[in-house]
């Protein structure tokens, strides 16, 4: 199955594409680091959420910085993107499909979805704007063509990712790709976060994913 060459991402920061950097940059940081401690990347230590617009913008920007040198993206169908990031270590690249999040039907908070290449198959994880506490555990409720499920997700990856049991990547092959998108609900304080996914397409990007998780 051929698709065009993967090219680094150049796209202007508005609020999709901040969402996008977002997700990208998270792979950067954290998915090499399973088992590591999480250190913030140079030029990311002041990025802490309540951060002034212009330092925020100043992060966004470095973060956007930080995906064009260290990853390649590949366009698929329905607005997902296959994207690979080298380790700076040497080892295995790190490979996710991912979709932002649908930002007419969710708020600020909830940059998108993240499928990953994990070592007994793949992770699902949300990703969000605001970092989370390490310490908590919030439940996540997903809806995809009326079925509810819910599910208590572990935050990682410096608190910016909610990673999802092993249950939600069976949903994800299988409910979820009958359905043309996945309402999200996320358990904060003061208030949870909710959004909207779109899940058009879902099937060829696991079938990407899954057969570079096994070239890596």
């Amino acid at each position: 199955m051929e698709r065009a060459a993967s090219a680094p991402i150049r796209v202007p920061l508005s609020l999709t594409m901040t969402r996008l950097t977002l997700l990208c940059a998270v792979l950067l940081i954290g998915a090499h680091g399973s088992g590591r401690a999480e250190t913030p990347r140079p030029g990311m230590t002041n990025c802490a959420t309540g951060v002034s617009p212009e330092q925020r913008q100043r992060c966004d920007e470095e973060a956007f910085r930080q995906v064009q040198s260290g990853s390649q993206s590949t366009q698929l169908d329905g607005g997902w993107r296959l994207v690979r990031s080298r380790d700076p270590e040497g080892g295995a690249d790190a490979v996710s499909a991912m979709h932002v999040a649908d930002s007419s039907k969710s708020d600020g908070r909830l940059a998108g979805l993240s499928l990953q290449c994990g070592r007994d198959g793949i992770d699902v994880a949300l990703i969000v704007l605001e970092p989370l506490s390490r310490s908590v555990r919030p439940t996540v409720v997903l809806t995809s063509g009326g079925k509810r499920a819910a599910f208590e997700a572990s935050v990682v990856q410096g608190g910016a990712a909610l990673r999802l049991p092993a249950d939600a990547s069976k949903l994800a092959a299988s409910d979820w790709q009958n359905a043309p998108e996945l309402s999200v609900e996320i358990a904060t304080e003061p208030n949870a976060i909710h959004g909207t996914v779109p899940t058009s397409g879902l099937p060829m990007a696991l079938s990407y994913l899954s057969q570079n998780c096994h070239a890596r």
